[in-house]
């Protein structure tokens, strides 16, 4: 007897970026359709043990009606998730060439899931369940590469958004230190500036470089995620260097 094929909705996957969003709408739209989503699939599971104790066509209609509702709802809630993390990507206001495609691709992934959440309305039989399932599966798998490069895109755009926030501090404070530019401290503070900033400018465009360059189908992306943390920690450890040093100079030598 053929089984009800559907797709779970994988919690791990959603949330392997490791991201903390802000409350936003689409966050309290994802949260809501995902226990949505949680409530309706322990329902289907039910309805399901008992088509598969008594075959009857009732347990049968059950089950389907059952399965439909679920998917509605994983939808809504894929469709939400990926409207988050975009606005995450979104909120340091970065542009970027990898940011802005990544927000392009993200949102036309969550319109995708918006739409099969409607086209899910019309499953009402085992063979529409099948082939809705089938055909999601074959395009969930174009979608890898796109989740892959927005979660780094996503860490980026706060690096990013850091160094710009550093160059503002740091034009506002040179001017402040004009009585004692040529103390040898400060001098040397501020050719630190400059090299930490140019080593993570630099980082970072070798990062955003790999991450548009990369390809599922020909690189490891558990190496890839690995390779990209190491150098996600690189930039902030030289972001954070470079912080101390700025905020040294104003606080030790400039002259309040």
């Amino acid at each position: 007897m053929k089984k009800f094929f559907l797709i779970i909705f994988a919690n791990i996957f959603l949330f392997s970026a490791g991201i903390v969003f802000a409350q936003s709408t689409f966050l309290s739209d994802y949260n809501f359709q995902l226990d949505q989503y949680r409530k309706n699939y322990a329902e289907y599971t039910n309805f399901k043990k008992d088509y598969d104790d008594r075959p009857t066509l009732n347990n049968e209609q059950k089950a389907l009606l059952s399965a439909r509702q679920t998917i509605i709802s994983r939808e809504l809630a894929w469709a939400n998730f990926y409207l988050v993390l975009s606005e995450s990507i979104s909120k340091p206001g970065v542009n970027y060439p990898l940011i802005t495609e990544a927000t392009t691709d993200l949102t036309g992934i969550a319109n995708y899931h918006f739409t099969q959440a409607n086209k899910a309305t019309n499953i009402v039989t085992r063979a529409d369940l099948t082939n809705f399932t089938k055909e999601e599966l074959t395009v969930l798998a174009t979608h890898r590469l796109s989740l892959t490069q927005a979660q780094t895109a996503n860490k980026l755009a706060q690096l990013i958004k850091f160094q710009i926030d550093a160059k503002t501090a740091y034009d506002s404070l040179v001017p402040k230190l004009e009585a004692v530019k040529n103390d040898v401290v400060v001098k040397n503070g501020l050719d630190q500036v400059q090299t930490y900033s140019a080593q993570i400018n630099a980082q970072i465009e070798a990062l955003a470089k790999k991450t548009t360059d990369f390809d599922l189908d020909e690189s490891n992306q558990s190496q890839f995620y690995e390779n990209t943390s190491q150098s996600l920690r690189e930039i902030r450890g030289l972001q954070n260097r470079l912080v101390t040093v700025i905020i040294d100079l104003d606080t030790n030598y400039v002259r309040h």
